[in-house]
């Protein structure tokens, strides 16, 4: 595929923007919100060489969690993540996690994702996907795929989600594109980035979906990369191509710069103020001591679409990203029969019977 690359510097920040001016990095650091980053983030830089040293793998199993590493030799490398309880007669969701850029993948490993799959049983893999920007995320996704159904995994194709923060939503953002067919459920995350300059596709009518993809993305109110709300025309041209055609909300009506620029600068709500988007249905969740805001595009009364502002949340994942993702997209899977996009109400985990 031949993808959509405007040219010069990303509209929406630098990509080493971690934070906007005013951001006080010291009372950051002391939060309960970074303390939980740093925390997340030690076991790699105590190994930052030797991914699978015995003190990593020891680690992930105190955690509940199998760590194994493939190909580990070339750029095509992946880690994988499994439950140690893995049962072979069940079959498990599974996380294809794009990492953000410029970032080696047993660095990524600490976002959160791996962790939580021993808790809620699902298999978590995490490839380098070619290069330090995901650059060859279209051709890695199929072979990995493969290669895991080769050596066994036993993995839930029905249940099959990809997610990545910073240049991995812009990976995300390639592979929604390209296989839609194989994906149940996407968070390209902070996501701002990828409406104002992802590299995600040849025309805007190049999506052959037919079904909605649901879609979550979880964004910081400090982030200097990933900012919201979008600030030119072509990102709500993006954001609407996004909302109307690949998530398909019902009845959609299309955001324009102007209405966008007035939900940010007059709107009492602080869902629709800090994104700029007129959400059918906001809320607020409260979470390491600050305000998380919820908008969520809804079909039927269930969200399809579902945006997260952290307040103060510079570009970075905190303790409570990965749980906030997963709690929305374990409810999708993707019939591989037809292709519908089917939601579960009740999901207890990321384990289903082989007959299921």
């Amino acid at each position: 595929m031949e993808h959509y690359l405007p040219k010069g510097e990303p509209k929406g920040g630098g990509h080493r923007g971690f934070a906007l001016p005013g951001f006080d990095r010291e009372a950051w650091m002391s939060s309960e919100a970074g303390k939980n980053v740093g925390a997340m983030k030690a076991i790699a830089k105590q190994y930052p060489e030797d991914e699978m040293a015995d003190g990593v793998l020891k680690y992930w199993a105190e955690n509940g969690v199998k760590k194994e590493l493939f190909d580990a030799q070339g750029e095509g490398k992946y880690a994988v993540f499994t439950p140690l309880d893995l049962d072979v007669r069940k079959k498990y969701a599974l996380v294809y996690l794009n990492h953000a850029g410029m970032t080696p993948i047993n660095q990524y490993e600490t976002c959160g994702f791996p962790m939580l799959a021993g808790k809620e049983k699902f298999i978590c893999v995490c490839p380098w996907n070619g290069g330090p920007s995901n650059d060859q995320v279209e051709t890695e996704f199929p072979r990995i795929l493969d290669a895991l159904k080769e050596r066994g995994f036993p993995i839930d194709w029905e249940r099959v989600y990809v997610a990545g923060f910073s240049a991995g939503s812009d990976a995300t953002g390639v592979l929604t594109w390209a296989y839609a067919d194989r994906i149940a459920a996407i968070s390209p995350s902070p996501g701002a980035n990828m409406f104002l300059k992802g590299r995600w596709y040849e025309t805007p009518d190049a999506w052959n979906g037919s079904h909605p993809m649901p879609m979550i993305c979880v964004a910081g109110t400090m982030d200097g990369g990933d900012r919201y709300p979008l600030d030119t025309q072509e990102g709500i041209d993006n954001y609407n191509i996004w909302m109307k055609q690949i998530v398909k909300v019902p009845d959609y009506e299309a955001l324009t710069l102007e209405a966008s620029q007035a939900l940010g600068s007059q709107s009492d709500d602080p869902a629709k103020q800090t994104f700029g988007m007129d959400f059918h249905n906001t809320y607020t969740l409260h979470m390491e001591g600050r305000r998380w805001y919820v908008g969520e595009y809804r079909s039927e009364g269930v969200a399809y679409a579902r945006f997260i502002m952290g307040d103060g949340i510079p570009h970075t994942q905190t303790k409570y990203h990965a749980p906030l993702i997963w709690d929305f997209l374990k409810h999708f899977r993707r019939d591989t029969r037809t292709g519908e996009t089917v939601y579960v109400p009740v999901v207890i985990d990321g384990i289903r019977d082989m007959d299921d």
